[in-house]
């Protein structure tokens, strides 16, 4: 009976362990746009063809260039690049990466993650990769340091691991300004999904090839993807997996922000791992005296910089603003 049982068990395992599951992103795609132009009018025509290429793209959710001086564009000394979340939009942090540039009159990027801000279809987030996610970051950081002087990035959730990875690469960006970022999914199953079988796995759980996620209003559903194939969550927590480390985290040492939903346990963000968040911070490479960390109990929402969503936007706004100048030295 043994002598048959013992296979069985070893037969199990490796079905197992060798059941399908993503393969792990390399990152080393580097910057794939060519020929990015150095003129600032040529530049701003450069990512609208980019952007044009995929008519599938909702309106106001393209990767746009914000000015400082729109009528005379001109680089800037700072120039800020907003990097949105997992199925979200540039919308994500707005107002308060406008009110951010146009505080230290700077010119501002408004990325687009590769495979986000397009009409919904039963294919959205289908076929898009983490390597597709961190390389559109890649291209898009190439972008912004032509626009002018000194780069810092602000992001949200899943924009803010994306950008700690980003980070931890270009020691040249000048600061991080991170609003809820995704370390690790609330949710401690999630783990499981880049796992083998996590697919098959989320599916069984979620009912099907689809994950939907009711409107909260009009806006929401404008400028976020509610209805995405599991694939690309899949690919998400990948990224996590494979990057969200301590030694990524030892890379990054410039000066970070850090601001999040947290009330009390009962009363805190539920889509993004507070206690990830907070593990992370201090196995930054930053200097304990460049970086700064916050809760905003009164923004009730995960996402804590746009209108949408949240309440009291201005109160991160102003600690962004306040960490600006006096840790990162805006004038």
């Amino acid at each position: 009976m043994k002598k048959v049982f013992i296979p069985v068990i070893i037969g199990l395992i490796l079905f197992f362990t060798l059941g399908p599951s993503p393969q792990a992103p390399t990152l080393d795609r580097g910057v794939t746009w060519k020929n990015i132009p150095d003129s600032l009018p040529a530049l701003s025509k450069y990512l609208q063809n980019k952007e044009a290429s995929f008519p599938q793209i909702k309106p106001n959710n393209e990767a746009k260039i914000v000015w400082a001086d729109s009528l005379n564009p001109q680089k800037t000394k700072w120039v800020f690049m907003y990097v949105h979340g997992f199925s979200a939009s540039q919308m994500e942090g707005n107002p308060v990466h406008r009110q951010i540039a146009k505080t230290f009159g700077a010119n501002l990027l408004l990325t687009r993650v590769a495979g986000h801000g397009f009409a919904t279809s039963d294919s959205v987030l289908q076929h898009v990769t983490a390597d597709d996610y961190y390389e559109s970051v890649e291209n898009q950081l190439a972008l912004a340091k032509k626009m002018g002087e000194n780069v810092i990035v602000l992001a949200t959730s899943f924009g803010g691991a994306l950008s700690l990875s980003l980070a931890s690469r270009h020691p040249e960006i000048k600061a991080l300004l991170l609003y809820s970022p995704c370390i690790a999914i609330a949710d401690p199953a999630a783990v499981l999904m880049d796992n083998p079988w996590g697919l098959q796995l989320a599916r069984k759980v979620v009912g099907g090839d689809h994950r939907d996620i009711p409107a909260q209003n009009s806006a929401h559903n404008q400028y976020w993807n509610l209805h995405y194939r599991l694939e690309g969550a899949v690919e998400l927590q990948n990224f996590l997996t494979n990057q969200m480390t301590d030694e990524v985290f030892e890379q990054v040492k410039c000066p970070v922000f850090m601001g999040y939903y947290y009330k009390d346990d009962a009363h805190q963000d539920p889509v993004v791992s507070v206690k990830a968040m907070r593990h992370m911070f201090p196995y930054l490479g930053t200097s304990p005296t460049q970086k700064k960390e916050m809760a905003f109990p009164l923004a009730e929402n995960h996402v804590i910089t746009s209108d949408i969503l949240a309440k009291r936007t201005d109160l991160p706004l102003k600690a962004s603003i306040q960490f600006l100048k006096e840790i990162v030295h805006l004038p």
